[in-house]
């Protein structure tokens, strides 16, 4: 059993350049190919070949079952043969018993089926200054911590207190037109005026997902999170933001940034 949504198991285990990530290292078992929910494999026993078929079905609630099975056959063996093969078959049974062990434990947990720790909690704060602007395509660094800088300077203007690091959205409404919008959570509400905005988030579930690396490894985290929205049959009642942990103008490997996905979700 896997406390997994079937469909996300299956898109996962099917993922067969991954497998390395759960394979016990003292089995020699190979994937050959995958078809819709089953897996053929090789396993590779004291030199000998046996075939394996590895399949992913509905469990109870929206939890998967993952299966496999093995056959030999045992036709014209005679009576010592079949005690030896019943040996060798106790022998391979223990192996995949083992194998089952691995990738269970491996798809229980999200990093395992999504690729990144998504965690599911709560939003913390609710209140946000916010600067928003439209623009014909994607915000540089520097365009977005402009926008830093005038919510600090503002809050500042106004003795309020920042309490977290500039959360950031983009998004791309069509082909010529960019949305961006930054905020920075703040300790209580402030005044504001002209440009600057005070954002309200409703203090319920929220999606929290790390990322060390650069903007296509946030990207690829965004879209494994909204895999799991669909998955899990979430919905979104506001924007995401991206928190920007480090600050991107200043490091320059782009490797070592870290970042945070905030999704809210009900």
């Amino acid at each position: 059993m896997v406390y997994q949504p079937t469909s996300s198991v299956i898109r996962a285990m099917t993922q067969l350049s991954k497998w390395s990530e759960w394979m016990p290292k003292d089995i020699d078992l190979k994937a050959t190919s995958s078809l819709v929910a089953t897996i053929q494999a090789d396993l590779n026993q004291d030199g000998i070949q046996v075939p394996v078929v590895f399949s992913i079905e509905n469990g109870e609630g929206k939890n998967s079952i993952i299966r496999y099975e093995t056959s030999m056959n045992n036709i014209g063996w005679s009576p010592i043969a079949r005690i030896q093969y019943y040996l060798f078959g106790k022998k391979i049974q223990d192996q995949l018993n083992l194998v089952l062990a691995a990738v269970t434990a491996h798809y229980n947990y999200n990093k395992g089926v999504y690729g990144f720790d998504i965690v599911e909690t709560k939003v913390k704060d609710s209140s946000y200054l916010a600067l928003d602007q439209t623009l014909s395509d994607t915000p540089s660094l520097v365009q977005i911590y402009q926008m830093v800088n005038q919510l600090e300077a503002f809050i500042s203007t106004q003795k309020g207190k920042a309490i977290g690091d500039p959360m950031v959205n983009i998004t791309k409404v069509d082909e010529n037109e960019v949305y961006l919008q930054v905020a920075i959570p703040l300790e209580k509400d402030i005044l504001v005026n002209g440009k600057f905005s005070i954002k309200k988030m409703v203090l319920g579930n929220l999606l929290s997902v790390k990322v060390d690396g650069d903007q296509a490894k946030v990207n690829e985290a965004f879209e494994a999170t909204k895999q799991y929205i669909t998955d899990k049959q979430k919905y979104s009642p506001a924007i995401p933001f991206v928190i920007y942990n480090t600050n991107r103008l200043l490091e320059k490997d782009s490797s070592r940034w870290t970042s945070t996905i905030s999704y809210p979700i009900y």
